[in-house]
Formats: structure tokens, sequence, C-alpha cells
């Protein structure tokens, strides 16, 4: 039997698929920030001590809070007196992330030493529940240094402090503004939200969960102001976030903040009052809206409670499934629901399953022959007793909330069907490691961030009404594709089908190369039959033509394809990153079609003409890059990354389109089954132009009296207005602010950031870059032919048109300089009517 995937003893924090766990047993954050207040000597951390420190600690944990965030690295004294009252620390690690941390070597050495000296003085205490490489990094700051770069750096520090502590969890607090840098070595999504509306709120809950793929998402921070909003409304904001959290299958919430007590930037902050008790510690009706959320949400049941709990049936089909059948049979009967049944379908095994199913508490078993997976499911959905039929696979081990958050989902009556994530276990070994990154596995396809195309069959629930509408499964499907051809039918009969984040399995992946590719074989026949009853669904080469997309469950990249939304001047509240999908170029190239004519060119060419053959092995070489692409971009587990796991990859991605494919044409072949769909799936997506822009100055304005871009842009685009000179204004998905054109031949861009260095002191920095036009470029090209062909066979008018290109290259430069230095100096005159200072 493979190990069930969370039953570590280790009584220290980890993250298990969407959930945080300690030992055996689920860990949701109930928590609250803290500080930071004014330090008791110069260097101290912002943090109480004595007895002050030992009163709001008991009234922290009074209100059923297991978790305190802080925003400096406490003393090991300070977690003693936190793991005294049970309660777990997040910690923050301050460095100087307001200002360009890139600027210089040193300062960005001393951010990673901050990070591993953190890690390094609390390594290993008990009540440490994870550390915070950086909080907030201000969006117009990763606008000007690049989100890619920020983003990489912020994984340095993490494994900096990863070097020093392997067992701690690390993560960056991030907030909507910048919600495309999540480090990919982070091991739980965290975020600081404030949102006033609850359905904003729980959407918004919905759209992290899916940028947080197969991690937990937890909220570092959420609150109201009741300066603001009132204390009524302050309490009422409160308790329907910590409701929405728990409900919307995060980890756990840490509330904003305990006390109105707060020091910053040299000064106690009066302008607004997040806390749950007052300066003073005199309790708000927030204290007690938190309190009574926090009471009971340890389990299930009480971090999400329900007003019905409809009966569920939980069929598992199995046939020779000895192996798993045992752990995914012992998850079932610790399901916190109060009303379901397990059914157990074995169809047909030889192996050990009965034995293991009749050894299982409270399980009814149903023996058939050898019928297929579909009718398996009939069968079991004939002998069920409840509202709702819930499928999971013999292979897989079922969260203990994940009927609650079913039942909380089919509660609202917007659903037919629902499902949630099937997460791979913690692979074992190398092999299984490569499997789990490989292309094919089960995945659920979202149309968007709540609405689902298609559910796998181990995560896949159904109402009964729903599921005798559309008249069940198909029998003929004996192994696979019967959910794919479900969801269809339900969606073509106008049923909503509900992606539910919380309602997460543990899903094993096949154990070896040999098992996977068998499976992937198993899947083309699959497709074989669904194009015979989906044709239109399927595009002429024969793959699957989603409306959706294909949840992976990996962390995403930036990359070169990757658009990014950040609002005028980098100031949306919510940035967002659009990744343009795979053109057919890839589709195409990776196509049985595809690689029966590269060998065909390749056979004859061998025989008849070498040009067949270089065109043979282009189409082939073409297949292989892309396939070493996407090995590139699979995430693997570190433990088993390198060189042996990318080679292996490689082939896995090779194979597995050309194995699928090839039995999927064959199959429809055989049956005299055509798709319908387009040839083409996708657009033949062409990359961005982005171009070389080449930097050509720069310029640092000081400040005492808060001046900052916001007004030296708005100066500068009036400037250019009343000049009359060209120029464009960001739209919101740029890195720039202004651009000028200046004549025929150059453009000039301008892009600005400002840091804050505290009591109205600010550094603005201008960056200027210039890149010719396309005319200029032509300019260029047809100078160079001229010369050229005016040089050709006379060799005496060589230093002529040398010298006369050179005049060319020496005006078009004279042009470039001239446009660089009109922006520069006019930036500068702008900066000199409004008081900057040069530093």
């Amino acid at each position: 039997m493979p190990p069930v995937p969370d039953a570590s003893e280790s009584p220290r924090p980890r993250a298990a698929g969407k959930f945080l766990r300690a030992g055996a047993s689920k860990l949701t954050v109930r928590g609250v920030s803290y500080g930071p207040f004014e330090p008791g000597a110069p260097g101290a951390p912002g943090l109480k001590e004595g007895a002050a420190l030992a009163a709001d600690l008991d009234a922290i944990a009074g209100l059923g809070a297991n978790t305190v965030r802080v925003y400096e690295v406490p003393p090991r004294p300070f977690l003693d007196a936190c793991g005294e009252r049970g309660l777990r620390v997040l910690v923050g690690v301050p460095w100087p992330q307001h200002v360009d941390f890139t600027g210089g070597h040193a300062l960005w050495e001393g951010c990673v030493a901050a990070v591993r000296e953190a890690a390094r003085a609390l390594a290993g205490h008990p009540a440490l529940l994870a550390f915070l490489v950086g909080n907030e990094i201000e969006a117009t700051l990763v606008r000007w240094l690049g989100p890619t770069r920020v983003k990489r750096l912020l994984e340095e520090l993490i494994e900096a402090g990863r070097d020093e502590d392997p067992g701690a969890l690390f993560a960056y607090a991030n907030y909507p503004s910048t919600e495309y840098l999540n480090p990919d070595n982070a091991d739980f999504l965290a975020y600081n939200i404030y949102l006033e509306r609850r359905c904003d709120y729980a959407r918004y809950l919905r759209r992290l969960q899916n940028i947080a793929g197969d991690r937990p998402l937890l909220v570092t921070e959420f609150g109201a102001d009741s300066l603001a909003l009132g204390r009524a409304v302050q309490a009422e904001v409160l308790d329907w976030g910590v409701a929405e959290t728990f409900a919307g299958g995060a980890a756990g919430i840490v509330v904003f903040a305990f006390t109105d007590e707060w020091f910053r930037g040299g000064a106690h902050v009066r302008g607004w009052d997040f806390g749950l008790v007052t300066r003073d510690r005199q309790p708000k009706p927030a204290r007690d809206a938190v309190a009574r959320r926090f009471a009971g949400t340890g389990t299930a049941a009480g971090a999400l409670p329900l007003d019905r709990a409809p009966g569920i049936s939980v069929i598992v089909c199995t046939h020779n499934g000895a192996r798993t059948l045992g752990a995914c049979l012992e998850s079932l009967a610790k399901l916190d629901y109060p009303d379901f049944e397990v059914i157990v379908v074995d169809d047909g095994s030889t192996d050990a399953t009965p034995e293991i199913a009749a050894a299982a508490a409270g399980a009814r078993y149903l023996r058939t022959e050898h019928i297929g997976l579909s009718a398996a499911r009939n069968l079991g959905a004939g002998a069920a007793e409840g509202e709702i039929f819930a499928y999971t696979d013999d292979d897989c081990i079922a969260d203990e909330g994940w009927l609650r958050h079913l039942a909380a989902a089919f509660a609202a009556g917007r659903y037919a069907a629902a499902g949630g994530p099937n997460i791979a276990p913690p692979p074992t070994d190398l092999g299984e490691a490569c499997v789990a990154a490989a292309p094919g596995a089960p995945a659920h396809v979202l149309l968007d961030d709540e609405l689902a195309e298609h559910l796998p069959g181990c995560n896949l629930a159904v109402t009964r009404d729903a599921f005798e509408a559309v008249g069940g499964f198909r029998d003929e499907f004996r192994t696979a594709g019967d959910d794919v051809d479900f969801c269809w039918r339900l969606i073509d009969a106008g049923h909503r089908v509900g992606f539910v984040p919380g309602a997460m399995v543990w899903h094993h992946r096949r154990s070896t190369v040999k098992a996977y590719l068998k499976q992937q074989i198993g899947y083309g026949r699959a497709e074989a039959l669904l194009i015979g009853r989906h044709p239109a669904r399927f595009g002429q080469l024969g793959g699957a033509r989603w409306r959706g997309a294909v949840y992976s469950g990996q962390r995403g990249a930036l990359g070169l394809r990757s658009r990014i939304y950040r609002g005028v001047f980098g100031y949306a509240p919510f940035g967002a990153v659009y990744a343009e999908p795979d053109s057919d170029f890839f589709h195409i190239a990776t196509s049985v079609q595809w690689a029966l004519i590269s060998f065909a060119l390749l056979a004859a060419g061998a025989i008849l003409s070498p040009p067949l053959l270089a065109l043979g092995g282009a189409m082939a070489l073409g297949t292989l890059f892309f396939a070493a692409r996407e090995a590139g971009r699979a995430g693997v587990d570190r433990r088993f990354d390198g060189f042996r796991a990318r080679a292996l990859l490689v082939f896995l991605c090779l194979a597995q389109p050309l194995l699928r494919g090839g039995v999927r044409t064959w199959g429809a072949f055989r049956a005299g089954k055509v798709p319908r769909g387009p040839i083409w799936g996708q657009a033949f997506a062409r990359p961005r132009r982005a171009g070389v822009w080449k930097r050509v100055g720069r310029l640092e304005l000081w400040s005492e009296r808060a001046l900052g871009r916001d007004l030296l842009l708005e100066k500068t685009a009036n400037t250019l207005r009343r000049l009359g000179w060209a120029h464009t204004v960001d739209n919101g998905w740029n890195d720039w602010d202004l651009e000028l054109r200046r004549g025929l031949l150059w453009r000039v861009r301008l892009a600005t950031v400002t840091e804050y260095h505290g009591d109205g002191r600010c550094l603005t920095r201008a960056r200027f870059s210039s890149k010719p036009t396309v005319w200029a470029l032509l300019a260029m090209v047809a100078i160079s032919l001229a010369c050229v062909w005016i040089a050709w066979g006379h060799p005496a008018r060589a230093l002529p048109c040398a010298l006369g290109f050179a005049a060319a290259w020496s005006a078009f430069e004279l042009r470039h300089r001239a446009a660089v230095a009109g922006m520069l100096r006019l930036v500068e005159n702008v900066a000199e009517e409004l008081g900057f200072d040069r530093p």
C-alpha cells in the first residue's frame, strides 16, 4: 500500500495540498496581527515585553486564535511565550523593500543576510508557523525593477531561508496590485486583502485559489477600519470575512489587527483604527464577532457550518485496486460529515479487493463481473440512497472536509455537479516525480474561476436529479472518458458544473513510466469514442477543443508571452497577468500526423533526395523542440529535479502526445468517426513585438516636501501638450509612463518610480529609453543597400560609399541624442519648476 500523503507525525507545520497540517491533523490558521509597536530601545523589535506582552497574548488566545503575525523578527522568548498559550507565530522578515534593493550588490546581500539570520535565529522552534520573506512590495517599484526579476529575487530569499531551516515554511505576503508576483518555490500563497463587499471578497478568493494551484492559500491580512466605517460595520465585515475565508477553502486567515495601537515610520499611526481592541485594550464589537467565528474552526464542521446537510452517497469503483483501496476507504471513514454512505463497486477484481472492502467499517460492497468503469458507476448510483452522488477512485485519499465543501457548494442550488482539485501526493522517487509533472494527468477544465467545463471522475459529485436527467454514464466508456462525456452532456442540457477549491482529494498518479504510458494509451482509446459522440468538440487533427482552460495545478511563470495589466502609471488596485495560449504550431508539431510526415520525409530523403531528408529532419527537430520546451516549463519536485529528471520529462513530453494521439486517430479511423471541429483550435499566435529599447539616461530627484512621480508626470504631460510634441501616455499595459515621438526617426520613453523614506522625504527615479522607429530602420537599410549597389564591382567607390554611410549614421545618431537630450532637459526643467532637488 502506498504511504498516506499527509500521515507525517512531525509537529512542524507543512503544506499538504490545499491545506496546512501539523502532525496528522489539519492546521486551520486563525490569526491576528500584532504590532509593530514603539521599540523600547533603538534597534529593538517593535514588540511588547513583560506583563504587557503576557496580557496581550492571553487576550489573543482568548479569541480562539492560534496564530500571531508579527512584522519584525522576534526573539525566541517571544515564541516561547506564544507556544505556552498554544499560539504559533507567522514571522515577517523586514528588509529595505521600499527602495531599489537591486541598486547595489552590498544592498541585496544585506537583504539575503537578513532572511538567513532570521531563519537561523528561530530555526526549529515548535511555535514557528512560517516565515514571510517580504510584504507588499509596492506595485510601481515592481514595475520599475521588472516583475520577473523581483520574483527571481524573492525566490532567492526563500532558498536562503530554507538553507538555514529546511523544515520551515516560507512564503511572500503579496497583495492584489501585484497579483502576478508569486514565487514558484513558496510553500503557500499568502495574500493581504481588504475588500468591504462580501460578494467581491468571495469572488476574489476563488480567483486566488486558482492562482495558488495545488498550494494552500493563506489570507495574511484582512481587516476593516472602524474609524472610517464605524464599529458596527467593522464587526460585520470581519464576521463574514472569516466565514467566507473558510468557506472558500483557504488554509486560514489573519485578522488585521489585534489593537489600534500601531507604530510605523517613527510615529504612532492615528489615521485609522483596524484593531479588535482599542489602544488601551478595550474590546470593540469586532472582537466578539471574530471570537465567535474562530470558535470551533479546528474541525471541518466548525470551519464550514451547514444549514442543511443533504445525504451523500460516496461511490468508489475499483478493478484490481487492492494496492490503494485500503487507504482510500480509511480516508472516507474519517470524513467530517453527518450524513453519508460509502458504496464500493467491485468491477470483477481478481486480487484482494473483496477482503479489503469487507474489512472497511460501514462500507457497502457490491460485486459484479467486469462490466467497465461507466457501468460500475451506474450500478453504484442505482444502489445509492443519497441526494448527491460523490464519485472518487480507489487510488484517491479524500480530505476530511471533502463532502462538507461539496455540500456547501450544492446548498445554494446553483450547480448540478461540482468537484474540486485532485492533487498528486509528494513523489517518492524520480520516476514518480516526472510522471506527476508530465502532461496528460486528470485535470479539471475551467471556464472561469467558478464554472468548469470538465471535472475528473476521481472528484465528481452530481445531484440525483441531474444524474437521472442525462441518463447517467454511458456504458461504452469502460476505462476513461466517461467523465468528459458526462460533463459535456450536463452542460449541453443547460446545467452548471461548479469548481470547489476546498473539496480536495489526493490522487496517486501512475508510479512508473510504463504504467503512465499505458494510461495515456487508454486515454487515447477513450478519446476515439468521444469523437464519435462529440465530433464538434474535437479538432480535425484529433485533439479536444476545450472552451475553458485546462488546469495544471503548477505555478504560473512570467514568460515572454505573458502580458501584465498594471493600471495607468502602475496604479491598478488589482493587477493581473494574462498568458497567451500556445498556438497551433505546438499542437501540430506534436501531433501524430506531423510525426508520420516527418518519418516519411526522412525515409524518402535517405533514398531519393537530400532536401527531403533535410525537411524531415527539420520537422523532427521541431517536435523535439516543443517537447523540450514543455519539459523545461514543467514543475518537478525540487528533491528530484535535475538533468536526469528533465531528460526523462523530454521523453515523456515527446511520447505522450504521439502515443495518445496515435491510438485516438487509429481508433476513430477504424470506427469511421471524423472530428468536425475546426482544423485549428487556436490562432497562430504571434509573439508580442516588444523590441529592444536602449537605456540612455537616468535622473534622480529628491524632495523633502513629499513631492513624487505623480506631480512630475502630470506636469510633464501638460508641458508636452503645450509644446505640441507628439506623445503617448501609458494605458495600463506598459512598463513606462510617457513615450515621446521626436520626428520620424526616434522614440523616447520615460519610466518613473518614487521611493518613500519617511517624514515627507521622497526620492523619485526617472529612466529614459530610446528606440529607432520603423521608418528609421528602413532608411538605414535603404542607405546600406544603396552604398553596396554603388560600390559593387567598383572598388574605387568603396571608400566614398563607406564615408557616406558613416555620415548618414552620424546624422542618425545626432538626431537620437537630440531626442534624448530634449526629453531629459524637459523633465529636468519641470522638476526644477516643481521644487525638486538633485541628491
